[in-house]
């Protein structure tokens, strides 16, 4: 049974649109390089996606890859879900066969996947890679992005789940719950003390101190920017926030370079910050 995934809308399009924009750019730039290029996607899907309302079929990420008219020389899709990951086959299988020997699936939990082939040293010194990591909502974990980061190879694109992130950051206080996962998510635990204040309206008869959030959606994006800088040599500064059909903010699509060359990433930065994501300008 063929397995569709039914979510997004415009955002979607508008995602995949950069990704494939930024893939276009990569594969012409190193076509003539020796190292090895890699594509990776950590969060592959079925392959196949469909919006919620059924009224559209989108082309998912990696027929974007597999179709770029250049091509990498490896392929590494990262899938969870056992259905989905078999889906991916049936569709490498059907659709590109020519690519099937440069075609790697796995059905794994991207965090371990994703750690074990950062840590393979071998290939990074002769590898490059872009990696689009697109989580259904928060299960990237930090250790993931800091092996990332360490492979000084990988160019990232990464759809940080900026909704989630806010549902987890209630008005008043920190829900104990979700204190951990916000730890993994950001990388740290200063997150709380830049979040939250203490409350100038609190009844002075009330022992406990209470707490209130002040943040905005532009300094918590901001935060986020400087989270990843905090572990990626070159971050760009104007991620894209994408919205759903009430304008409220969804994702915030970042992109981070992890070689520490700088004729490396201001290539990247020009094509990706100067061009790609000019229109994104943190809101």
């Amino acid at each position: 049974m063929k397995q569709t995934q039914k979510f997004g809308g415009d955002w979607t399009v508008e995602k995949l649109n950069i990704l494939s924009d930024y893939l276009d750019f990569y594969l012409g730039a190193l076509k003539n390089q020796k190292f090895g290029k890699i594509y990776i996607d950590a969060f592959a899907g079925s392959g196949k996606i469909e919006t919620r309302d059924g009224t559209e079929q989108i082309t998912g990420s990696i027929r974007l890859a597999l179709k770029a008219k250049n091509k990498f020389d490896r392929y590494v899709f990262i899938e969870k879900n056992a259905e989905y990951a078999a889906e991916l086959q049936r569709i490498v299988d059907a659709e590109f066969s020519t690519l099937k020997q440069s075609v790697e699936i796995y059905n794994a939990d991207c965090n371990d996947k994703l750690i074990e082939i950062c840590g393979n040293v071998d290939v990074w010194r002769k590898s490059r890679a872009v990696l689009f990591l697109d989580p259904y909502a928060t299960e990237v974990k930090w250790a993931a992005l800091e092996a990332i980061s360490k492979t000084q190879a990988i160019d990232l694109w990464y759809l940080f789940p900026f909704s989630a992130a806010q549902r987890m950051l209630p008005n008043k206080g920190v829900v104990e719950n979700w204190r951990n996962k916000l730890n993994e998510l950001f990388g740290d635990t200063n997150w709380e003390t830049r979040f939250y204040k203490a409350d100038p309206q609190f009844n002075l008869f009330d022992e406990s101190e209470k707490m209130i959030k002040e943040v905005n959606t532009g300094e918590l994006a901001a935060y986020i920017c400087e989270r990843l800088k905090s572990i990626f040599p070159y971050v760009a500064d104007n991620p894209r926030l994408l919205y759903n059909k009430k304008k409220s903010p969804l994702f915030l699509f970042c992109f981070a370079v992890a070689n520490p060359n700088p004729k490396a990433y201001e290539l990247a930065k020009k094509v990706a910050e100067d061009h790609i994501l000019k229109k994104g300008v943190m809101k």
